[in-house]
């Protein structure tokens, strides 16, 4: 069974959420007290915690999207 490079749509698409989900981590990581995030809360969490699950959601997403990319055609 052989497989199909993603569409550029597809690598644009995750490109720019591995960007996002890339910044949102170095920035709730290295620059902690100095955010350049907005404080943001979802229900009882933080708003750092907040802005890391956005990340892990945008990594899984990355994921997600390339292997649709790959394994199905005409995306």
């Amino acid at each position: 069974m052989g497989w199909t490079p993603p569409s550029k749509f597809i690598v644009i698409i995750t490109f720019l959420l591995w960007i996002f989900g890339l910044f949102v981590l170095i920035d709730q990581v290295f620059l902690a007290p100095d955010s350049l995030l907005p404080e943001f809360s979802l229900g009882t969490f933080e708003s750092s915690e907040t802005w890391i699950l956005f990340a892990m959601i945008a990594f899984f997403l990355v994921w997600f999207l390339l292997f649709l990319g790959v394994r199905l055609k005409g995306i």
